[in-house]
């Protein structure tokens, strides 16, 4: 370690730098302490923090405690000691410099603690290469560190050495499994064990890291590991499982998450805020952040080959099945636990031996009333609360009463959080009231917005979002009672007598969907391994959800409980909040960022304008989530042109004439490439493979959107004169109310016969089959019409769209594949 810098220059300069900000509540010593610094008293040079970026008002648990006495290298090492001061330093001026946005975009606090878990990581590889400070690096130990996290976070670190370093020191008496008693039983604090292998205590409980310490454990104390497992002592080892042995692969979003940690260590170096320690180079300076980003991360998410990021069919039935738990299910568990909870409260006044056994035989009777098996698609509820010490066999493969809520609950949040586009966090935020209907009809939830305007704002919503809102409403009734607090996520757990304020973690049912999510596809079937692929979703993918329904979900004609539930919902509101009032938001912000900088460059001051830096996080915000619902549109015009291409789909239509068309130039210029690239032998899959890549290429400017009256799709060009001059619901527009200079199509002004005459129709399977129902409703209407006038104008009609259907489909007669 270089000399000239401990902890009194690392306290200096905190001094000397910053004031006390608003966004640090509280600050300790250390964790234990019971020192504990409020309001003026706050300390920045203490190392426990607890800090909040947002109104405690309006989100559930703003509170986000820093420690920054974490672990980084083997024996204890952590980063409050002496000499890691300038590391103490830099992470304390990274986390200022984020929440204050000064110099760079404002985060939030749980942002912000993330970034910090990934400067830690950074340190810890750096330590076990044998560099004690961040100048150190050098872009080409930049690119071994991009090598190494290819691998995963645990590779960053020996750890296979340090296993050995620590089982050599339990053998030769060097060192001891630190332990506590736990109802008078003897255990491991892997707390502790976590700081002796430099690591925090959340890898400890990985599977790859799992599998090797508990290894160690046994072979070195057989008799202190046993006790802490249930059920019969494993088969003694010496070598870890294969689906262990791989460490994990990270996904692209979490690759970028760390790789955007560098950028701000280089940009705060370039500025001047580290000069204590500073990076000396630009880590993409070759590569960009993003390029790089793919390089290590894995698109797929996928694990070892047996798992993968669901597909639209793999998020509506999700919906699908939460759908269906609402709108079928809710209502029995709902009365099934209020009574079972009576049947509690009455045997309280009333001991007796068999108490377990009378809740359970009237319990049973109350389900069987409610919710009985023998109901086909139905859950199999058993009489007890949740799993806990012995179950009766009988019992063992039922779905307990809490286990029934927490799916309820989980359902609730999948169709808010689908249907409305929501962050994680946000709908953990969303408090009772939060739906309303306004005159016209429509349904709007009050949501927190996270990253943007950090305040209440209102989103058009199905009725659905209200009915789940609702049920989440009368779960939260007693928690909410009993706090004084809104929040809609707070449920009390019905199996308990009475609750305390001191147990708040065992008094409320688990409402995370880190935690819930995948329990509950595979409850409903989402999940279902498909080709030995075993779906796996991730919460903050929920967002993309209405935008999988928007584009996929007419296809699949076996969304019983979703099509009921939106049968009079039209996605179009949601669809314009998505594509019209996202890109007003940027425009406007836009507008800001360039008149910001003008002046800053002016005042020759670029670094130092916190509007500026607050305007370009809420850009970078909005950019996302519109780009996330761009990302669904593009991957649905290639997989309908895919479609066409297998044969799976016929569309009829003026628009499909055109499409095919395209699809064929593409094939052809595929089937150039592959022969250009040398390849003699033209295989099926190697023209496929360069087909995707064209699609792929020309998707930002094809258009299939779905018309809300489910007849047909559009590929109109949003903003093309061409396109835009002949959509005939345009034409029908400017002829009621003159032209307005519309930037898209306006469905409200197009019928089925209008949408068949125009050269943008484009109607797949789907689209026919509404179609058909149509010219069937109208040819009963004709037969059925009670005077000779009106039997004439329906059969006019009928012929009208039947000559109409003729003509789509002989557009495109002979371009049909397959």
């Amino acid at each position: 370690m270089a000399s000239g810098f401990c902890l009194a220059d690392h306290d200096r300069v905190l001094q000397q730098s910053y004031g006390r900000p608003k966004w640090l509540v509280a600050t300790k010593p250390n964790v234990t302490s019971d020192e504990e610094c409020t309001a003026d008293a706050t300390d920045l040079r203490h190392n426990y923090w607890i800090i909040r970026s947002a109104d405690p008002d309006k989100v559930l648990n703003p509170d986000i405690p820093l420690d920054f006495a974490q672990p980084l290298d083997f024996d204890g090492v952590l980063l409050t000691d002496e000499p890691l001061a300038r590391d103490l330093l830099t992470a304390k001026i990274l986390a200022i410099e984020m929440m204050r946005g000064q110099y760079m975009s404002v985060d939030t606090a749980r942002t912000l603690a993330g970034k910090l878990r990934h400067l830690f990581w950074i340190i810890r590889w750096r330590l076990a290469l044998g560099l004690t400070e961040m100048r150190q690096i050098t872009l080409s130990l930049f690119e071994d560190y991009c090598d190494r996290l290819r691998q995963g976070v645990v590779a960053l670190v020996p750890m296979e050495d340090r296993l050995r370093r620590l089982e050599a020191q339990l053998q030769n008496g060097e060192w001891s499994w630190p332990t506590y008693l736990h109802q008078d039983r003897e255990k491991i604090d892997f707390d502790a064990v976590a700081a002796k292998l430099g690591i925090p205590r959340q890898m400890i409980i990985s599977p790859w890291m799992h599998e090797r310490l508990t290894a160690v454990i046994m072979r070195s104390n057989p008799e202190l590991y046993y006790p802490q497992v249930r059920g019969p002592r494993p088969a003694q080892q010496d070598d870890c499982s294969d689906a262990s042995s791989r460490m994990p692969q990270l996904a692209v979003a979490t690759a970028t998450a760390i790789l955007i940690t560098w950028n701000k260590l280089a940009y705060l170096s370039e500025i001047g805020l580290l000069s204590h320690d500073p990076l000396g180079f630009d880590p993409f300076a070759n590569v960009s952040l993003t390029a790089r980003a793919r390089q290590i991360g894995s698109d797929l998410g996928a694990r070892d080959g047996r798992t993968g990021t669901p597909g639209p069919e793999q998020w509506l039935a999700l919906l699908d099945g939460a759908a269906r738990w609402v709108l079928d299910f809710s209502g029995p568990i709902l009365t099934i636990c209020k009574l079972a909870r009576d049947v509690r409260d009455r045997q309280g006044k009333v001991r007796r031996a068999n108490s377990t056994a009378v809740f359970r035989r009237a319990v049973e009777g109350i389900i069987n009333e409610h919710l009985p098996p023998s109901r086909p698609g139905v859950p199999r509820l058993v009489p007890q609360w949740r799993r806990a010490g012995y179950t009766n066999p009988v019992y063992a493969d039922g779905m307990m009463l809490e286990e029934a809520l927490g799916h309820l609950i989980t359902a609730c949040l999948v169709l808010i959080g689908g249907l409305s586009a929501r962050r994680r966090d946000e709908l953990r935020s969303l408090q009772a009231g939060c739906t309303a209907k306004d005159p016209f009809g429509n349904w709007w939830l009050s949501s927190y917005i996270e990253k943007t305007i950090r305040d209440i704002e209102q989103i058009p919503v199905p009725a659905m979002v209200a009915v789940a809102v609702r049920v989440l409403e009368e779960l939260s009734q007693s928690a909410r009672e009993r706090t004084g607090k809104n929040w809609l996520v707070k449920i009390h757990r019905p199996s308990l007598a009475q609750v305390s304020d001191d147990n708040q973690g065992r008094d409320y049912i688990e409402t995370a969907l880190r935690f819930t999510l995948n329990d509950f596809a595979e409850v409903v079937g989402a999940s279902r391994p498909k080709d030995g692929v075993a779906w796996k979703f991730a919460p903050h993918q929920l967002r993309r959800a209405f935008s999988v329904y928007y584009y996929h979900g007419n296809r699949f004609s076996s969304l019983d409980a979703l099509s009921r539930f939106l049968r009079h919902f039209d996605p179009e509101m949601t669809r314009r909040y998505i594509t019209e009032a996202i890109p007003g938001a940027l425009t406007r912000l836009r507008e800001v960022i360039d008149a910001r900088v003008k002046v800053a460059e002016e005042m020759e001051q670029p670094g130092q304008d916190a509007v500026l830096t607050s305007a370009r996080a809420a850009l970078a915000s909005l950019e996302e989530q519109a780009r996330e619902h761009e990302n669904v549109r593009q991957d649905a015009f290639v997989e309908r042109a895919l479609d066409m291409y297998d044969g799976a789909e016929s569309p009829i239509g003026l628009g499909a004439a055109a499409l095919y068309d395209e699809l064929e130039r593409l094939v052809e210029s595929a089937r150039r490439t592959v022969m250009i690239s040398g390849q003699s032998n033209l295989s099926p899959d190697r023209e496929r493979e360069a087909l995707i890549r064209l699609l792929r290429d020309v998707a930002p400017n094809r258009y299939i959107e779905p018309h809300p009256g489910r007849h047909a799709h559009c590929g109109c060009r949003p903003g093309d004169p061409s396109d835009l001059a002949d959509a005939v619901c345009l034409r029908n527009k400017a002829g009621e109310s003159g032209p307005d200079g519309d930037y898209r199509p306006d469905y409200a002004f197009a019928s089925t016969e209008d949408c068949l005459a125009c050269r943008h129709c484009v109607a797949f399977g789907e689209n026919v089959t509404v179609i058909n129902r149509r010219v069937d409703r109208i040819a009963a209407a004709a037969k059925k019409a009670p005077t000779e006038p009106s039997r004439v104008a329906a059969k006019a009609k009928l012929e009208s769209l039947k000559a109409k259907v003729a003509a789509a489909k002989a557009a495109v007669q002979g371009k049909h594949r397959g």
